[in-house]
């Protein structure tokens, strides 16, 4: 007996050391498998441009041991170009700054999402999976959170419009010379880049020449009397993926006429009335302007007045003008003197473009 319990004994220490390094090794594992919570935001949305940074928790940040890194393998490694890939791009543009606390994104090395390649037919995915990985130099703790990471469009601005409107639109006055539009691509980069239009069926009337949105004189009504709008949408792609669009308004309109006078449409035939003679101090109202075609008639204002060629001061307000209707009135008075006084009037219509013309009002003294 005493031999069997010296044997058992031999083998019952050896297990017990083992189990201990066993229940050791154990606990370690379970020190490796602790998770932490990282509580990232979980969405970032840019504007093609911008750049961004997201905070990673300085409870985090503040510890020594703890690395950091990113994984792109929630998105489809699209392929970008011939040596290009998505994954390459996004660990080009999205990174750990350990020293800031910060993951900056710079969408300026990406594309928006959904973009469809006009090169190759690629689609890009409808957001950017980015994935934080948070681990310690002892294994000790470990985590993960996957941010959605979405670019949308940029704008560029078309030069001489109102860019701050969500559509720029232009009033065209029909000439033989057509109209020209320039697209401003300033701040967007220029590495393989190209502009594309739709002109949504109006091939024969407009062409795209760089960034230059060029219509032909036999744009709009053939006739050049009917107003025709135009609505168009240009893009900008970078790498054959879109990043940045513009609609633009046009709408060509009849020339306008605008005289102090008679027009007869019918034969297009003009009779000016812009030089009267009246008698010096007596009142006068003149008839109405012409501002053909009339439903572009706004209102009018005196932008100038001379006498016999010098700038002349209405202080006393002898002459006034009928704003609804361009109508000039001069006050019966005494202070004038003889000579030809020529008012400038100026009229806005209802598309916001502007026209002078001129009445000119010739005085003397009635004869006795």
């Amino acid at each position: 007996m005493d031999f069997i319990h010296k044997h058992t004994l031999r083998w019952i220490v050896p297990g017990a050391i083992l189990l201990s390094i066993f229940a050791s090794c154990k606990k370690d594992e379970q020190q490796q498998a602790k998770e932490v919570t990282i509580n990232l935001p979980a969405t970032l949305s840019l504007t093609y441009g911008e750049e961004k940074d997201i905070d990673i928790p300085t409870a985090l940040t503040n510890q020594s041991n703890v690395n950091f890194s990113l994984a792109f393998t929630g998105n489809d490694n699209v392929q970008i170009d011939q040596n290009t890939k998505l994954h390459d791009k996004l660990a080009q543009a999205i990174t750990v700054d350990r020293v800031r606390g910060k993951i900056h994104v710079n969408s300026n090395l990406l594309y928006p999402n959904a973009a469809k390649s006009t090169i190759n037919g690629q689609q890009l995915p409808s957001s950017y999976k980015v994935t934080l990985m948070v681990n310690t130099t002892d294994q000790s703790l470990t985590g993960k959170q996957t941010v959605d990471v979405t670019i949308a469009p940029t704008k560029f601005n078309i030069k001489g419009l109102d860019n701050s409107a969500d559509i720029p639109f232009a009033y065209v006055l029909y000439s033989d010379a057509g109209a020209t539009f320039e697209l401003d691509a300033t701040g967007l980069p220029t590495t393989n880049t190209a502009w594309s239009l739709d002109k949504k069926g109006a091939d024969s009337a407009i062409i795209l020449t760089g960034n230059k949105i060029q219509f032909k004189a036999n744009a709009g009504d053939p006739k050049k009397k009917a107003e025709q709008a135009y609505d168009l949408v240009s893009s900008f792609t970078k790498d054959g993926f879109e990043i940045a669009t513009r609609k633009l308004r046009v709408i060509f309109i009849p020339q306008i006429k605008f005289f102090y006078g008679t027009y007869y449409p019918q034969y297009d035939l003009t009779i000016l009335t812009n030089q009267v003679y009246i008698a010096l101090s007596n009142a006068y109202v003149s008839a109405a302007p012409t501002l053909y075609p009339e439903n572009y008639t706004s209102s009018f204002s005196i932008t100038a007045i001379e006498k016999d060629g010098k700038a002349f001061d209405n202080k006393e307000g002898i002459f006034t003008l009928n704003t609804n209707t361009g109508a000039i009135t001069v006050l019966k008075n005494t202070t004038l003197s003889e000579g030809s006084y020529k008012l400038t009037i100026k009229a806005v219509t209802t598309v916001g473009l502007e026209f002078s013309a001129t009445m000119t009002l010739n005085m003397s003294k009635l004869e006795e």
